[in-house]
């Protein structure tokens, strides 16, 4: 059972969104304590707040005690990740020409089910909040259903990353509903023959609706490229009259996608990908509030941290596990093979997380400071997504190097001004005094 989970008090569960399970996660750090609500409030606190927390208070009820100020080492991290993608296995039924994990056959030497149940005890244990089940296919693993029915026992908020196609009216029928939710993609990408004659769109759409009618949260993922331009406002109009979550990522070409650089988005794909990203944060922001805790607000809180903290979350709060047990900062850089802290078929989880020196921890915005200057966007209204020791290890064989794409560059400056424009917001950590972020010393 995840080591600090208290239940909310009445006053507070009586207004929590549905399928959503009353319970407060949190769990102590060097500054204090880091939680995470039910409604996805998910904040820094004092060491006063332990008593509230632990009475499953709300965070109206916890806001006198939030984190005035953060100073931060250079290897500053959280004593767990938040957040933790575990890939079950590559195995997979498609072959999509941009899969970052090559999915398809499974790794030489796959985490066993009884290694990844027991993964999980330990992230219960060291108060992991949310889990990301992917593969490959997960839903292919002959223990798929008993790896997630125990993930949710142990008390996690949970994602599942599917094609959908091998997503069977057993499986779903077995699959808990409360603190889960079901994310399917659409890309353009995954080959009309899987869909039994039916186009991926037309499928894809199909099941989610079907999933959410039968009471699921569920999400379309989307990767960007140049070959779905034209389709993005069509999948952004489609989740938002259809009361769908909608998550998009940019195709970066590692893993399968380094044979496939041609799909990468061009500069004419500027405007249309900055509306739809703009479509996007806009469905984000209103269908959000209609969710409780998921694996999109820890997301974006980690996201908020990143800009406050002035260095990327990626082993620092996030982490991802591939298949063979390799611990990787992130999604990117186990795509990329880079900047790996370990393995757990030969180490406990915490021996890898608390390694010293795990590269990754060593790298801040500060050592991007001559890649940047003089770049347009290396300013704080931007949050360029360039100081990314992974995607410049890609464009440039080091981890300092501007790791943003020309593309990527005209899109950030094309959507801040969409941005303050529609939504007129900034990112920010939840701290008690507004204006006020961490310092790294």
């Amino acid at each position: 059972m995840f080591q600090h989970l208290a239940p909310c008090t009445d006053e507070y569960a009586r207004r929590l969104p549905p399928r959503t399970r009353p319970l407060i996660r949190f769990r102590q750090e060097d500054f204090g304590w880091l939680a995470a609500f039910p409604d996805g409030t998910i904040a820094l606190y004092d060491d006063a707040v332990e008593p509230l927390l632990r009475a499953g208070e709300s965070p109206e009820r916890c806001s006198g005690h939030l984190v005035e100020r953060l100073s931060l080492e250079t290897d500053f991290h959280f004593r767990a990740p938040a957040m933790a993608w575990l890939e079950i296995t590559r195995t997979c039924n498609l072959r999509c020409p941009h899969c970052f994990v090559e999915g398809g056959r499974a790794r030489s030497s796959e985490l066993s089910t009884e290694r990844i149940l027991r993964l999980l005890d330990e992230w219960a244990e060291a108060g992991v909040f949310s889990l990301i089940v992917t593969g490959g296919e997960p839903t292919v693993h002959p223990d798929f259903l008993t790896i997630v029915r125990h993930a949710h026992d142990l008390g996690f908020v949970i994602g599942i990353a599917t094609n959908g196609i091998p997503l069977t009216e057993r499986l779903v029928s077995r699959l808990p509903q409360d603190d889960l939710i079901i994310s399917m993609s659409i890309d353009g990408l995954h080959g009309m023959g899987k869909y039994r004659n039916e186009g991926e769109f037309d499928y894809v759409t199909r099941k989610l609706a079907e999933l959410r009618d039968r009471g699921f949260n569920t999400s379309v993922m989307t990767t960007t490229t140049h070959e779905n331009t034209r389709d993005l406002a069509t999948i952004a109009g489609w989740a938002r009259d259809n009361d769908v979550s909608l998550r998009s990522v940019p195709f970066i070409p590692m893993g399968r996608g380094a044979l496939h650089q041609d799909i990468a988005s061009t500069l004419h794909d500027v405007e249309r990908t900055a509306q739809f990203w703009i479509e996007e944060e806009a469905w984000c922001r209103e269908k959000d509030r209609t969710l409780g805790l998921c694996a999109g607000k820890v997301l974006d809180f980690l996201y908020t941290m990143v800009f406050a903290s002035r260095r990327c979350m990626s082993g620092r709060g996030v982490c991802y596990v591939n298949s063979a047990g390799d611990v990787f900062p992130c999604s990117t850089c186990a795509g990329n093979k880079v900047l790996c802290g370990g393995n757990v078929q030969t180490s406990p989880f915490a021996d890898v997380w608390d390694n010293p020196d795990w590269l990754v921890r060593k790298i801040t915005w500060d050592n991007f400071r001559a890649t940047c200057e003089g770049c347009p966007i290396n300013d704080d209204k931007y949050f360029c997504t360039g100081r990314c020791p992974s995607q410049s290890s890609i464009l440039n064989g080091t981890f300092d190097g501007c790791g943003t794409s020309e593309f990527q560059r005209r899109s950030i400056l094309r959507r801040e001004e969409l941005f303050r424009m529609r939504i007129m917001t900034e990112p920010r950590v939840e701290l008690r005094r507004p204006g006020t972020h961490g310092d790294a010393s």
